[in-house]
């Protein structure tokens, strides 16, 4: 038994990984005081630790159990302070101390959070200063940080772990143990002092995937399915050469069955929001991005160029997509001569579907549908609150739009609201409860955006089962 009250009293020294030439693969997770740990999942942990020549971190935090009989059952009396003590298999990883993993990325093991904490991460954005940080806690999260757009956006995460559900059986602890969530993180850090972070979200039964691989009953084994990638918002008018390139590699190493698009196109040729702003007119006109038209041609080339054999292709009704729309209702073709007739051929099909009863019709496919290049892709467009679950998670959903209509959601809003689910819309990646946030593929500063950034090329994937993982493209890369 390891008594942990000096860990609690007294700081720690901070341990740096020392920079080398080759990447670093690191495992970390974490657990509680006088708690058992999952048995298959500890065994597939280390599986996965020896296949990919990792090494594993496990940060503790201690949950006062005392008033509890044994069976976790209310006693009604006080009973005496016992020591503290860690399930004995964990004793040769615990890392209860600050360690510098990258230059900029720190693993906080010295922190000690309740696992009853809603959001173990509120009130630690200013901790690691600059730097992102790994925290211990039986949650999964991730929040992003603001910084400066001259450096690089900070990420706050925690771990999973890998005891068993131990709560006491009231509120806050009931509400806990209905997300405690099994598993790690694995983090890569290259050479260069570039890293990328996963969750390895586990099943009850300890089993977990990480991109193709599966792990299961202390056996690795390659080649499984991908059910569905969900990118960050496209804006595909936004978006960058090495993105898009990046893309295509993405999907070909992963083979997912789906992909899943927000804010594909960025309407910024007749956006409302810069529609009376002369200047930003004329910028438009100087880079000749000023054509509906064309901003759509060059959307549905990219649809084209990033579609897959094997793999659907799912646009989400988007903020930026709908701007079409409102043009549409909008706009008058006098003052717009370099899109007059895109408005009226747009409203002329617009009341001939009307005409027919067509009550499906959606705007913005049918004017992907109306242009040469088109070519009858497989591509399947949402309309306005049409759900599209994908193994129990919700990707239908964009975000822009709140509860009872109120414009935007936080991820709470979206946690509270039951099913899990998995939006864009805010560009700054985020994991709260069972919602999850992506970011942007489009450029980072995309000239509204002034100011402190908190925007990522962060991604989702979603496995078989419903588990799912965030991954973050970084100096050109999304994995080591």
């Amino acid at each position: 038994m390891r008594d942990t009250t000096s860990r609690i009293a007294a700081p720690r020294p901070i341990h740096v990984v020392h920079p080398a030439q080759h990447k670093r693969t690191f495992i970390i997770t974490s657990a509680q005081s006088e708690t058992d740990i999952h048995p298959q999942l500890w065994q597939n942990l280390l599986a996965y630790r020896a296949h990919i020549d990792a090494t594993l971190f496990v940060g503790t935090f201690c949950y006062n159990r005392h008033s509890m009989a044994s069976d976790g059952e209310k006693v009604g009396t006080r009973v005496p302070k016992r020591e503290v003590w860690f399930a004995p298999e964990l004793e040769d990883y615990i890392r209860d101390y600050r360690r510098v993993l990258a230059p900029d990325l720190h693993w906080c093991g010295e922190l000690q959070i309740l696992p009853t904490a809603e959001n173990p991460l509120v009130g630690l954005e200013g901790f690691t200063g600059t730097n992102s940080c790994i925290v211990p806690h039986t949650k999964f999260g991730v929040v992003s940080v603001a910084t400066p757009k001259s450096e690089p956006t900070k990420f706050m995460y925690t771990t999973g772990t890998v005891t068993k559900r131990n709560y006491i059986q009231k509120k806050a602890g009931q509400k806990a143990e209905f997300h405690h969530g099994y598993g790690a993180l694995i983090v890569e850090v290259l050479g260069d002092g570039t890293w990328f972070v996963r969750q390895l979200c586990a099943n009850d039964d300890g089993s977990f995937q990480d991109l193709k691989y599966r792990v299961d009953m202390g056996v690795v084994t390659g080649g499984h399915e991908i059910e569905a990638i969900v990118w960050g918002d496209i804006h595909e008018q936004c978006l960058e050469y090495n993105q898009y390139n990046m893309m295509g590699c993405i999907l070909d190493k992963l083979m997912p069955k789906r992909q899943v698009f927000h804010d594909l196109i960025d309407f910024r040729s007749r956006n409302h929001h810069d529609r009376d702003d002369s200047w930003k007119q004329y910028k438009l006109i100087e880079d000749d991005k000023d054509g509906v038209h064309f901003e759509f041609f060059r959307a549905t080339n990219f649809l084209s160029g990033i579609n897959r054999p094997g793999t659907k292709s799912i646009v989400v009704c988007s903020n930026h997509d709908m701007a079409y729309e409102r043009w549409l209702k909008e706009a008058d073709f006098r003052t717009d001569p370099r899109n007059a007739i895109e408005l009226l051929e747009g409203n002329l099909r617009a009341y001939n579907r009307m005409d027919c009863g067509d009550d499906d019709w959606y705007a913005v496919e049918d004017m992907f549908h109306s242009l040469e290049n088109w070519d009858n892709m497989p591509v399947r467009f949402l309309r306005r609150d049409e759900s599209y679950v994908v193994e129990g998670i919700e990707l239908g959903v964009h975000g822009d739009i709140g509860a009872n209509g109120a414009r935007g959601g936080s991820l709470k809003t979206f946690a509270r609201g039951g099913r899990k689910c998995i939006i864009g819309h805010s560009h700054s990646a985020g994991w709260f409860e069972g919602a999850i946030q992506v970011g942007v593929m489009g450029a980072l500063d995309q000239g509204y955006n002034k100011g402190l950034s908190s925007w990522s090329h962060t991604n989702a994937l979603v496995y078989p089962g419903g588990k799912r993982t965030l991954f973050t493209i970084n100096n050109g890369k999304w994995r080591s």
